[in-house]
């Protein structure tokens, strides 16, 4: 049918937001979607219709509903359809006067999303007709839409009972400790293909890390993945930072699972998956006494460890490239903050570049200015002279304490489980209010010294590294910078001085003040090894 007056029309295109693995055209559009609006072009040319704009949304649910801010300032839970409002709002203003997509099912899931739609339709100053490529939608001023209106009905509840269930079956796969699917974690293959290409034989088809077709979807293990989790969250509650390990992994060419390039934030949201410690969640939930079917990458004390970490409230965080220099942040200015000067925000320096030699220089004031590699050259001298002094054992940190990880570990289970019991206890009446809150404060001081039992066992101590490597020295030498930096603000406090006046690098105007029993650095061992 065509219209005597051509209309100008907003083509609605809409794919599921819970399709993971899509096949894309030359544009980037899937080709479900692009398959869409191939079939509402046509639809609009046979109705005679203008294509005044497309709106195509690859990701989008027209089912699950959050929480929004409606245009008159209120809060409801609703379905996020921007794509809809764009074009209720063309509508509604006259920029456009039609509507097509490709079916009823595919543009509406929520009756509120329809009903909206017709306000517009039966309320607006001039016409507008909405049509739909199958035939399963049309709706224009004054036609009744009883049909439409119970044909979201059923789709809704369509979308409700896959809904509960796909969460049943979550909920099985977790407390049997199985993968739930969807995009291969970190640290994980993503098993063998499930489909053989044309021609193709079974067993030709095999995972593209493990080469064969035993491996399951999300357990079983990526060994130099799993091998970056271990060392990334021991490297950090050593003292390394997140900026700092990212940039190695992008250095080394270390890809992630959707091949961008590593960044803090992607490599904070790996090691603060539970499932690292072998452990399954549902629904944001760790569930306790559910064995997963892999093998932890880290033990549940050093996951601990680390998310106490990463979710501390008052943890600062940089932003930018990682520092490139060891004493970057790290050595002080001596005009800013005197030697001596008790304070836990020091002025420090960083460095700039003078000529073609890059200095260490005042952050805030501009105080001071020292070649870098001649000041770095000091302040390793005295590290060496530790880690190959025949008492450096000393500088290692005290063994800790032999605890029964399992035994404590149960014991912290226990005790949440009946917090959990009295919690139900006081519902029913079993328990009074005050009861329950002094069982609480108890409970959680006894938790909170299970966790610093535990905790203090996972930490590896930085210097043991240099300390019982057979060449100390090599090994200072082959380490990361970010490392190295932990290590110098473990050792010593280096503050630079002003300069006396005739020399073109002053050894004096660098201070270096140990921190270790060890004493300072010999004079003779600082020229030998600059």
């Amino acid at each position: 049918m065509a219209n005597a007056v051509r209309r100008r029309a907003i083509l609605l295109a809409r794919l599921s937001d819970n399709r993971e693995d899509v096949d894309l055209t030359d544009e980037g559009i899937p080709l479900g979607l692009d398959d869409q609006l191939r079939r509402m072009h046509g639809k609009a040319d046979e109705l005679g219709w203008d294509v005044w704009k497309v709106i195509k949304n690859p990701r989008l649910s027209a089912y699950k509903r959050r929480k929004i801010t409606l245009p008159d300032g209120r809060r409801e839970y609703r379905v996020f359809r921007p794509d809809l409002r764009e074009a209720l709002a063309d509508l509604a203003a006259g920029r456009a006067n039609a509507l097509l997509c490709l079916d009823l099912d595919r543009a509406f899931r929520d009756p509120k999303d329809l009903q909206d739609l017709i306000d517009v339709v039966d309320h607006s100053p001039h016409d507008i007709v909405v049509e739909s490529v199958t035939g399963s939608l049309h709706m224009e001023k004054g036609r009744d839409n009883f049909d439409a209106e119970i044909r979201v009905l059923v789709a809704n509840k369509a979308s409700r009972d896959t809904a509960r269930r796909v969460a049943a079956a979550r909920e099985r796969q977790a407390l049997n400790g199985q993968y739930g699917g969807g995009k291969r974690p970190f640290g994980f293959c993503s098993g063998p293909p499930k489909i053989v290409p044309d021609g193709g034989r079974l067993d030709e088809a095999v995972c593209a890390w493990h080469g064969g077709r035993d491996c399951r979807s999300g357990i079983t293990p990526i060994k130099s993945e799993t091998d970056v989790i271990a060392d990334c969250s021991r490297r950090l509650l050593q003292g390394v930072s997140l900026r700092a390990l990212a940039a190695e992994l992008r250095e080394k060419d270390v890809p992630t699972v959707t091949g961008a390039k590593w960044s803090a934030e992607t490599l904070r949201d790996v090691l603060l998956r539970p499932r690292n410690a072998g452990l399954i969640v549902y629904r944001g939930e760790i569930l306790d006494g559910v064995s997963a079917p892999w093998e932890p990458i880290v033990q549940p004390e050093t996951f601990e460890a680390v998310r106490a970490l990463l979710t501390d409230p008052a943890r600062q965080t940089a932003r930018g490239a990682p520092p490139r220099w060891v004493g970057t942040g790290i050595y002080r200015c001596g005009r800013c903050t005197p030697p001596g000067t008790e304070t836990t925000q020091p002025a420090t320096c960083h460095v700039t570049r003078g000529g073609t030699n890059p200095r260490y220089t005042c952050r805030e004031y501009n105080h001071v200015a020292r070649n870098a590699h001649r000041t770095d050259e000091v302040v390793f001298a005295h590290v060496m002279y530790a880690i190959t002094h025949p008492r450096a054992y000393e500088l290692l940190a005290p063994a800790a304490p032999e605890v029964d990880a399992g035994a404590l570990r149960t014991e912290k289970a226990t005790l949440r489980q009946t917090l959990a019991r009295m919690a139900e206890d006081e519902v029913m009446g079993l328990r009074t209010r005050e009861q329950v809150a002094v069982a609480t404060r108890r409970a959680n001081i006894r938790i909170n010294e299970i966790d610093e039992l535990l905790n203090v066992t996972v930490t590896d101590d930085p210097l043991a590294e240099v300390v019982n490597a057979h060449d100390p020295v090599k090994a200072w030498k082959n380490m990361p910078v970010a490392d190295k930096r932990v290590i110098v603000d473990r050792l010593c406090t280096v503050t630079i001085l002003s300069a006396r006046p005739g020399r073109r690098f002053d050894i004096a105007s660098v201070r270096v003040d140990p921190k270790h029993s060890l004493g300072s650095t010999p004079p003779q061992f600082q020229a030998d090894t600059r």
